[in-house]
């Protein structure tokens, strides 16, 4: 009986030694989630992956404490990183409040400087809180629990707009990956295709939430999203998302959701399949309804039905009448009620009622946010 009873103890020693060991060897699986906030007319992203956690943006200053909210409400305790894609109040208000509340392990942001409340508030909190504050090299590759990223822009310096400088990345799990761009425009995503790096993403954050200045044929064609994700705010006074935008993902067939229409996204994956907190709502309606596409120029007898590789834009349709405020300095063309313009220097404010092709004629080219 005793050896019998011996004999059973040894065999379920051993049962449960090789069942330990078993365990062993099966890694956990992976879980990213990322969240685009429901922040209005402006950008935040949470990124989360094993307990680890990555903010990109923040929001405007009337979300900043939503998304201190959210963050608490999901455990979070500390960030491993923080991304200031740039200096635009609508991404980086929300920033500083986390920064903040938060301990932080790295923050990210652009090199250049802006004279803004928001952006002096950025760098105390950075000064108060010890925070290390770098400037990535574009290809360099960071660690997130299970997922990884890369920075893809910016490379180059001196832009006139300073969206171009925004700091844009491509998220990774297993087989799966995101691409996040900021406010970045068409010169920035033209150096991102040249940048001779993986783009190829499922999932597409879309650039300056929307705007015909961004989400050019050319990044759409090397990221070749499934879905793409839109941040704005309904009924914003820039009409984003704009007709020219929304056009090139209906005619690539990209699955669309927006934050505007359904809320705060999330997209989950274990590295092989993305879920949804909501499915795609496929709305492509312009966030101006009197909006419409720019036509492609075309020479004579030829035609650009089919090929989404051509790009060349076309003038909006403004009345004749419509006023302008110009950065005489910059040599911008901005409407009377861009952000841009209440940032402006009196000096360089110039009001004008000239046609916006006698501006471009005169070497003044349209705000990338505004979009006139």
């Amino acid at each position: 009986m005793k050896k019998k009873r011996a004999y059973n103890r040894f065999l379920a020693y051993g049962l449960s030694i090789a069942a330990f060991s078993s365990l062993l060897t099966i890694p956990a699986a992976a879980q990213t989630n990322v969240h685009v906030l429901d922040v209005g007319q402006g950008l935040s992203v949470l990124v989360e992956s094993q307990g680890h956690y990555m903010l990109y943006d923040g929001g405007d200053r009337t979300k900043s404490s939503y998304v201190v909210s959210y963050l608490r409400d999901q455990g979070i305790v500390s960030l491993d990183y923080v991304i200031a894609s740039h200096y635009d109040t609508d991404h980086l208000n929300g920033v500083v409040g986390a920064l903040n509340v938060f301990p932080t392990g790295q923050v990210f942001s652009p090199d250049y400087t802006a004279d803004t409340r928001v952006y002096h508030s950025f760098l105390s909190a950075i000064k108060s809180k010890k925070l290390k504050n770098k400037q990535p090299a574009v290809g360099s590759q960071y660690r997130l629990g299970d997922a990884s990223f890369q920075i893809l822009s910016p490379s180059g310096t001196g832009y006139s707009d300073v969206n171009n400088y925004s700091i844009a990345i491509r998220i990774q799990d297993g087989d799966t990956s995101f691409l996040i761009t900021g406010d970045a425009e068409a010169e920035s995503e033209a150096e991102v295709c040249r940048a001779d790096l993986e783009l190829d993403s499922d999932v597409y954050v879309m650039g300056h939430h929307g705007s015909g200045s961004s989400t050019t044929w050319e990044l759409l064609q090397n990221v070749n999203p499934e879905y793409a994700i839109l941040s704005c705010g309904a009924g914003n006074s820039y009409g984003h998302p704009h007709a020219e935008s929304m056009e090139k993902l209906q005619s690539m067939d990209i699955q669309l959701l927006r934050t505007d229409k359904q809320g705060t996204i999330i997209a989950s994956t274990d590295g092989s399949s993305i879920t949804w907190n909501v499915s795609p709502c496929n709305d492509y309606t312009p966030g101006d309804p009197d909006d419409k596409p720019a036509k492609p120029q075309t020479s004579a007898g030829s035609s650009t039905k089919g090929n989404p590789s051509v790009n060349a834009s076309s003038s909006r349709s403004v009345p004749a009448s419509t006023t302008y405020i110009l950065n005489t300095s910059t040599k911008k063309i901005h409407y009377p009620n861009c952000k841009s313009v209440k940032q402006m220097s009196e000096k360089n404010k110039k009001t004008t009622t000239e046609s916006r092709e006698s501006l471009i004629s005169q070497g003044y080219t349209p705000c990338g946010n505004c979009n006139p």
